[in-house]
């Protein structure tokens, strides 16, 4: 057995807590048995090298372990893990299959044993059932472990599955990566009574499993794009975008010449070289250059790839359409980051130092939303019908315009501030404004957006949320759970306050500051109550109100400090993702009257002036501002 390492952050400092209704109504179509906890990968280069002929082969890619879980039923258990490559498989019908990849999560091979090899047509009840079945002698390591079998395998156009067995007293052993796709992973555990389960659409990934296969049919130059979002290119300009590409061809790509087609008429080919060539079985990014059209509008795009390296593309796919807009300006995007959390969640203090590294790097181009829905015992705990349905199943976990699932602090690999810049760096078809001012007893909010569509005909929703900036308290549902107090080295800097040793670390952290607090929102049983926007012009504004109420719970209300109290509001389009949105701090209550600057009695002095968003002015300006007279009066006043 041949095996490599993986440079991996400790398992531990990913994990992520369960709720566990969250999780029964999640996977409804499973056993409800298994369960993931979140890991990091940064993968080294491979140990077995291919030989003339041969490929590592699977449906997950290296690519993939930049998001990667360990699945488990939350107990110690034998696992039986598998893929299925079906009968007559183009590309492996004919191949043998020489070695297997098993990885394994960072700090869990020491809890494996009776480790076995196995190929079956059928599902096994046991690994020692399966037609071909190999103990694996040697030790497991951390990583990749590439296992050569001792008879090499033919596939001969049959169906099979092919995997591992193991036994392990951790409670989550069996490591996943990537996104789910058909036949991927199948799961069970036997001495449990769980029986075997195709997780392929319950959004666990793929099984980290691949082969080493010769003599298959692969073709040396096929490559097929990925999903495009839409895109958006200002009238007269254009606009880069980046393909995702998958190479399934046995040379590696570092060109493509493409073709684009639009209004049924294709464009002569074009070259892009690749910035980082894409491996076989890799996915990777090519970036091309989009021109807008002519006019403002909506067109189809359809990018097909023609050759790779010079070299016609096999591929059967080897097309992606998406929708470009070209409009008449650019609007900012404002990032919404709606976080899952919780006081009784010890591994939420990560996410709580994540949400305020985009905070603090961002600024107002970040719109935070910690949503404290893990434990009704938080003192800052909203109801699930008092928000959005976000579908989290774990904390801490976030959503980044409602586009994926992530971690809060590491992201989907490299870091939750990468994954915020490419979200970001999507063009907005919306542009959004938002102002709010206290009603007069300081028990509701009155929030006033207006709402720019790039678009014609656009038909969007509009939420309202408001949040809680300093917030803190005293009683019990203020106290946090803290997990990372139980590790006294191997943390990151910026989490090391909440390990042994730093100034938050206790098992419960008692005095902490709470920012970005989703106090309530436009959702009120379960529905949202904000009017929809409907057939925006691209040459009117359209004004949208809303009235939110401070949270009932009186133990939060009085660790409220109502001058960091803010509104967002967030443009929503029919898929459920979130466009854009913009965020306010909530202004004092201002009476409803309106007079003219000059016909105030000239006994009151003018002791300041306000922009109508609260900022203050060294005189008054043309228009609508607000006033503060010497008898304490604040009012409206129209300057012309």
């Amino acid at each position: 057995m041949k095996k490599r390492s993986l440079l991996l952050f400790t398992a531990i400092l990913l994990a992520v807590c369960v709720n566990a209704q969250q999780w029964t109504e999640s996977v409804k179509s499973v056993t409800n048995q298994f369960n993931a906890y979140q890991m990091k990968v940064v993968p080294n280069s491979a140990t077995i090298t291919p030989g003339e002929g041969q490929v590592w082969w699977g449906y997950m890619s290296e690519s993939d372990l930049s998001s990667s879980n360990t699945i488990g039923i939350g107990s110690p258990a034998s696992f039986l893990a598998a893929i299925y490559i079906p009968a007559n498989h183009k590309q492996l019908g004919s191949a043998t299959i020489k070695a297997v990849r098993i990885y394994v999560g960072d700090g869990l091979a020491s809890t494996m044993s009776d480790v076995k090899v196995w190929v079956s047509k059928t599902l096994p009840s046991t690994a020692d059932a399966a037609e071909y079945v190999q103990d694996v002698t040697d030790a497991l390591v951390d990583g990749a472990n590439d296992i050569e079998l001792a008879t090499p395998y033919d596939v001969n156009n049959q169906g099979i599955y092919i995997g591992y067995a193991v036994t392990s007293s951790a409670t989550y052993p069996i490591m996943s990566c990537g996104s789910d796709a058909p036949n991927s992973f199948w799961i069970c555990a036997p001495e449990h009574e769980v029986p075997w389960s195709d997780l392929n659409g319950q959004e666990f990934g793929k099984l980290a499993f691949q082969i080493l296969v010769e003599n298959g049919d692969f073709d040396p130059y096929n490559a097929t794009p990925g999903a495009i979002d839409y895109q958006v290119a200002q009238l007269g300009s254009s606009t880069k975008v980046n393909i995702p590409v998958t190479n399934n061809g046995e040379n590696t790509i570092t060109s493509i010449d493409y073709t684009i087609t639009s209004d049924g008429n294709t464009s002569s080919e074009m070259h892009a070289d690749v910035a980082s060539p894409i491996a076989f079985n890799g996915t990777g990014e090519v970036e091309i250059t989009l021109d807008a059209d002519s006019e403002n509008g909506a067109k189809e795009k359809t990018i097909t790839i023609t050759k790779i390296n010079g070299n016609e593309n096999a591929a059967t796919n080897k097309s992606v359409t998406f929708v470009l807009y070209t409009v008449p300006e650019l609007v900012t995007h404002r990032v919404t980051v709606e976080e899952n959390t919780g006081t009784g969640c010890g591994w939420c203090p990560r996410g709580m130092v994540g949400m305020e590294k985009l905070r603090n790097k961002f600024g107002d181009l970040f719109v935070g939303i910690a949503i404290h829905q893990y434990n009704s015992s938080d003192a800052m705990y909203i109801a699930t019908s008092s928000y959005a349905r976000i579908g989290f199943t774990g904390a801490p976990s976030c959503t980044l315009d409602r586009r994926y699932f992530t971690d809060p602090y590491y992201g989907k690999g490299y870091g939750i501030c990468d994954d915020f810049s490419a979200v970001q760096s999507i063009p907005a078809l919306v542009g959004v404004e938002v102002e709010a001012n206290w009603n007069e007893d300081g028990s509701k909010v009155d929030a006033k957006a207006t709402v720019q569509s790039l678009v014609d005909g656009a038909n969007f929703k509009i939420e309202y949320v408001l949040i809680g900036d300093g917030i803190k308290g005293t009683a019990n549902g203020f106290k946090q759970s803290n997990y990372y107090s139980q590790y006294n080295s191997g943390l990151p800097a910026d989490l090391a306050d909440f390990g042994a040793g730093g100034k938050y670390g206790t098992a419960t952290v008692s005095g902490l500051t709470f920012n970005d607090v989703a106090l309530s929102s436009s959702y009120v049983s379960g529905s949202n109550k904000a009017t929809p926007l409907t057939n925006l012009s691209s040459t009117e504004p359209a004004i949208s109100e809303y009235t939110l109420s401070m949270p009932a719970n009186s133990t939060l209300r009085n660790a409220i400090d109502k001058d960091q109290v803010y509104v967002a509001a967030l443009i929503v389009d029919n898929s459920g993702i979130i466009l854009n949105a913009a965020k306010a701090k909530v202004q004092p209550y201002v009476p409803t009257g309106i007079g003219v600057l000059n016909a105030q009695p000239s006994t009151l002095e003018v002791q300041q002036f306000y922009t109508i968003d609260g900022k203050l002015l060294n005189a008054p300006q043309k228009g609508l501002n607000i006033v503060k007279y010497s008898d304490g009066r604040i009012v409206k006043v129209m300057v012309k």
